[in-house]
């Protein structure tokens, strides 16, 4: 960030933001529900063909636009502007592809359950919301990972230039041969702004990455957006219908925050009894904690945590 970007109001900045918004939507937070699906992406070889399979059917569909996206095992998520019936159309030919891909390539896949939804994106601040919580989400569930190193989405390029040193190729120069293996199709053909490395379409050449950023007030906004908006991420994933993950040390994070708002005691294990049952509470059914978390945290006997929240 350069001296003249620290020296813009907060206030210009954000307008900004918010004339992008009004002008690039509509915007949408396109998702699956893994509950009904078989895996779909199981291995290294079965992620690139997910994600290659997204620039091909960006490519076919120039007018839906990809502002962020992350591979699940079982499920995805993605935010893009364009008109619903398009979005719709972009999923259909992205299961179409992928499921013609698996079965030419042996690999079994039950794709019946594999339909999206499409949750509408009514304002800039649930727009920056949907992002973060789609950027987090391999971060959430692969503790080997952070939201920056999470390879099978846009987490690891938003605000980072540090992409553009990664030797690719454009997938258009290849030869014919070489472009019908990487795609898996004999079409072989995308938009020509797309690069390849170690076989895989890059995220950033045919995503709107840059489009995203610029509804950030700048990359400190993003950062601190990603690594402490706890309440947001649990609003989506309830109304997502998702069983959202926070890491061990985000949770303690956020509970200790909480025990200073409501009883005004920085350690949550010293809490009385009483405000420990208040918050084990909280922590069950506001934060989706785990029992093992409940009582690290709070420090309560595992007994009590048994009998406050019996597993079946």
């Amino acid at each position: 960030m350069s001296r003249a970007d620290h020296a813009v109001p907060f206030y210009e900045k954000e307008q900004k933001c918010e004339h992008l918004f009004r002008s690039e939507g509509p915007f949408w937070h396109l998702y699956t529900d893994g509950s009904k699906t078989d895996m779909l992406f199981a291995d290294t070889e079965e992620f690139i063909i997910g994600i290659n399979g997204l620039g091909i059917c960006a490519s076919r569909f120039p007018d839906v636009h990809i502002y962020s996206f992350t591979l699940m095992n079982d499920h995805l998520h993605m935010i893009l502007s364009g008109l619903q019936e398009r979005c719709k159309a972009f999923f259909d030919a992205y299961k179409k592809y992928i499921k013609s891909v698996f079965r030419r390539n042996a690999r079994t896949k039950n794709l019946k359950g594999f339909c999206c939804e499409l949750l509408e994106i009514t304002d800039l601040r649930m727009l920056r919301n949907e992002i973060v919580y789609v950027n987090r989400n391999g971060y959430l569930v692969h503790p080997e990972h952070t939201p920056f190193t999470y390879p099978w989405g846009c987490g690891p390029y938003m605000f980072n230039p540090a992409y553009k040193e990664v030797p690719c190729q454009h997938f258009n120069s290849l030869s014919l041969r070489e472009r019908r293996k990487i795609s898996r199709s004999r079409e072989a053909t995308a938009d020509d702004a797309i690069m390849v490395t170690n076989g895989m379409f890059l995220p950033p050449t045919f995503c709107y990455t840059k489009e995203a950023e610029s509804m950030f007030r700048d990359a400190h906004h993003y950062f601190n957006m990603l690594s402490k908006n706890f309440e947001a991420y649990n609003e989506i994933a309830k109304r997502l219908h998702e069983k959202v993950f926070i890491a061990d040390e985000e949770m303690y994070s956020a509970i200790s925050a909480l025990c200073v708002k409501e009883f005004n005691i920085r350690k949550p294990s010293d809490l009385a009894p009483k405000e420990k049952i208040e918050i084990a509470r909280k922590m069950h059914f506001e934060y989706n904690a785990s029992g093992r978390q409940i009582r690290s945290i709070l420090k309560l006997e595992q007994h009590i945590v048994d009998e406050m929240f019996p597993t079946r």
